[in-house]
């Protein structure tokens, strides 16, 4: 038993003595398998980032080149167009505020209309060469000088006029003065001044002028011309109350009013 045991031994012995000699003298473990595989999983998703990021990087070249290309396809002076542009607002300048004469515009006009029919051109063939953006700018600059001569030429300017002032919807004056003038009525009816056939016929005169102040405020506003209609009226209803009050008529005590200067 103990020889066949032995011999088990040493053939197990044996056994493993030719596996490690296939294998180069290595034993590998199952931890270094693993590692091996994430390695090689780790190599793999290296590519494939290094891959995308090349991918990107050709894709933002060609991006460049194109908008490169249609730039170069545009031939522009931001110069010369905000040249331009600054004058035309010289212009219409000019003409608010009188230094310019209708006539005086329209010839300035032109003349820029030249300047953009001139660059248009020179455009027209796909560049802007240096000789031509120099030609622009001097035929601007001259546009510049005849603008500036002509709103300095010592012409008289018109008389400013202030800006109409905005219709209002209300008028508080007139809103005041009717009620000033009802107050006026019931005072002279408390102190005997005017009859009771007197203030009903004073009530309906106010009466028919807040009617005709609703219908100016119809539209949603209250014109000049509908403001003064009002207050005539309003200085008529006043003149009226007065001649009431002192129409030398007696008072329920006995005494009369003073006379109407």
């Amino acid at each position: 038993m103990r020889f066949n045991l032995r011999a088990g031994q040493v053939t197990s012995r044996a056994t493993s003595a030719s596996h490690l000699l296939e294998t180069g003298g290595r034993i590998r473990s199952p931890n270094r398998r693993i590692q091996s595989q994430s390695k090689c999983e780790l190599k793999s998703s290296c590519m494939k980032n290094r891959n995308c990021l090349a991918n990107t990087l050709a894709a933002l070249c060609s991006v460049t080149l194109v908008s490169t290309a249609l730039a170069a396809d545009r031939p522009q002076d931001p110069g010369v167009n905000a040249q331009q542009r600054a004058q035309q607002g010289r212009v219409q300048q000019g003409v608010r505020s009188g230094e310019l004469t209708p006539a005086e515009a329209k010839a300035l006009k032109e003349k820029d209309k030249t300047l953009r029919q001139e660059e248009r051109a020179y455009k027209s063939d796909g560049k802007l060469t240096v000789a031509e953006r120099k030609d622009l700018h001097q035929d601007a600059n001259k546009l510049s000088r005849d603008i500036h001569r002509q709103k300095h030429d010592g012409q008289a300017k018109p008389a400013a006029t202030p800006p109409p002032l905005p219709p209002r919807r209300h008028d508080p004056l007139v809103n005041a003065r009717q009620g000033a003038q009802q107050a006026r009525i019931a005072q002279g009816v408390k102190s005997g001044e005017l009859s009771r056939p007197a203030a009903a016929g004073l009530r309906q005169q106010e009466k028919a002028i807040r009617s005709e102040e609703r219908t100016y405020r119809s539209d949603g506003k209250i014109t000049p011309a509908e403001r003064k209609d009002l207050h005539q009226d309003l200085n008529g209803a006043s003149k009226e109350i007065y001649q009431q009050k002192h129409d030398a008529q007696t008072r329920p005590d006995g005494s009369t009013p003073p006379p109407a200067k």
